[in-house]
């Protein structure tokens, strides 16, 4: 009997805490937010204006569609993310749900005066996940146009654009993602910063919105930009092309990039691509108050374009060729060293390094980093490799000379 009544028990709670969720919403209730967008207010001191990409989810089904645009925005103004968010039940006959968000767009006005409340709620917020991409939207741009754009490939332009930082990423070499997790570390190093993407506009601004731009041959788009570097929470500066490939390298972010070399007494230019490349990052504390950050490049080429008469052949030409995309690669190295050390901002995390392999040193210099980081030297030792000259090795040019 006992045993029976304790079996009787345990299936009362097991009822009990399987009853489902007390607190679930429909999926007709809900408002699937793809991208958000914030702003200040226009006009209004001390507002922020935040802007939802709400995915249509009968245009982008196919089957009961009215041929509508696939997205539509609503916004919110408020003294916080959160009020902006409350703001905005008024527009939107259903539930904002922000647990699909891809990609969270900022002006650069805001990312000039300080991300650091935005970050706050991003990493706070229990729906919106860690893994969204942030973007900074340069000046000549707004997070609400930025969301309230349509792309021709890809129905849902938060998604097409956080494939755009992607594919850039693992193709051009200048930029990598950069999610809310990622950059809230970057906020934690000591007298550094995050680096963050930039989004620029290909074509007519005005044009952005309008379902027409889908029916273009040459639409107007949102493209990836160079990105821009923070001191804090602050923005700070933009990099250069070639600024954001040294950045890319010191961050050990490379999967795959160009070069273009012009050898020595010779007309004409190669184009070569990084197919693989590593980067190792090292502190000489010889003298502890005046560090050495050692950067170590090892990468391995693949001929493409050879615009030039030179022999393939001979070893001394590849290793001559080897020398100049070392020194390509430097220049990009110190480019970004000398960007972020204007800027007083660590972006790379040096003082980590020194802190890795020396506690104590860095005990003794964390205090002084602010004033040590400009003046830090840096040494560069870059190491490549040409691995292959795809299937031919001498050029037409070589045979016509």
């Amino acid at each position: 009997m006992i045993k029976r009544t304790i079996a009787v028990a345990l299936a009362f709670c097991c009822i009990v805490l399987t009853s489902g969720c007390w607190d679930a919403i429909e999926l007709n209730r809900r408002a699937v937010v793809s991208g958000i967008g914030i702003d200040h207010a226009p006009g209004e001191e001390g507002l922020l204006m935040v802007t939802f990409q709400v995915i249509i989810a009968d245009e982008i089904s196919g089957k009961t569609g009215r041929g509508a645009t696939p997205t539509s925005v609503y916004y919110g103004k408020g003294h916080t993310i959160s009020e902006a968010i409350r703001n905005a039940s008024r527009q939107v006959p259903r539930l904002t749900s922000t647990a699909h968000t891809r990609l969270i767009v900022i002006s650069e006005s805001i990312a000039r005066k300080g991300i650091a409340e935005i970050m706050d709620f991003l990493d706070r917020d229990s729906d919106i996940r860690l893994s969204s991409d942030v973007v900074i939207a340069k000046e000549n741009l707004t997070a609400e146009e930025v969301t309230a754009s349509l792309t021709p490939i890809g129905k849902i332009m938060a998604y097409s654009l956080s494939e755009k930082v992607e594919f850039a990423s693992s193709q051009l070499g200048e930029n990598y993602p950069m999610a809310i997790d990622d950059i809230m570390r970057d906020l934690l190093i000591p007298g550094g910063g995050p680096v963050i993407n930039g989004l620029e506009v290909f074509g007519d601004v005005s044009g952005l919105g309008k379902k027409s731009n889908l029916e273009s041959v040459r639409s107007s788009l949102i493209v990836i930009g160079a990105p821009a570097i923070f001191k804090g929470d602050k923005l700070v500066d933009w990099l250069s092309p070639n600024e954001s490939r040294g950045m890319v390298w010191m961050k050990n972010k490379m999967k795959k990039t160009s070069l273009v070399l012009q050898p020595d007494q010779e007309i004409g230019s190669m184009g070569m691509d990084v197919i693989r490349s590593k980067t190792d990052l090292k502190a000489k504390l010889d003298d502890p108050l005046h560090p050495v950050i050692q950067v170590g490049v090892k990468l391995q080429l693949s001929v493409r374009d050879v615009n030039t008469p030179i022999d393939l052949k001979q070893p001394e030409v590849l290793h001559m060729i080897e020398a100049k995309a070392n020194e390509e690669i430097v220049r990009d190295l110190q480019a970004v060293v000398q960007k972020a050390q204007l800027a007083k901002s660590d972006i790379f995390g040096f003082g980590g390094v020194i802190e890795r392999q020396s506690p104590a040193v860095w005990k003794k210099i964390e205090g002084q980093w602010e004033d040590l980081f400009p003046q830090i030297k840096v040494e560069y030792n870059v190491d490549s490799v040409i691995r292959n000259t795809q299937l031919r090795d001498r050029s037409y040019k070589f045979h016509q000379r």
